[in-house]
């Protein structure tokens, strides 16, 4: 498995993080999701997936969930 973290601004309270977990786990290969939330700044995305998921996935799906954007 692949450990990948993502930097995620627009997560702003435990149903933000809900609605991302629920979005990242719906894809067929990731396996776990994890989320350090930061209400007034970015937080971090933990995704474990084999094969790896690609930023603009990820990115495609948040945006489709919310206001949440990855950045760096």
């Amino acid at each position: 498995m692949t450990i990948q973290e993502f930097a995620v601004t627009g997560l702003r309270c435990e149903g933000c993080v809900d609605t991302v977990t629920d979005a990242l786990s719906s894809l067929p290969t990731v396996s776990s999701v994890g989320v350090d939330l930061d209400p007034d700044g970015t937080s971090t995305v933990t995704v474990e997936a084999e094969p790896p998921v690609s930023r603009d996935a990820v990115q495609s799906l948040l945006g489709s969930k919310g206001n949440f954007a990855i950045v760096g």
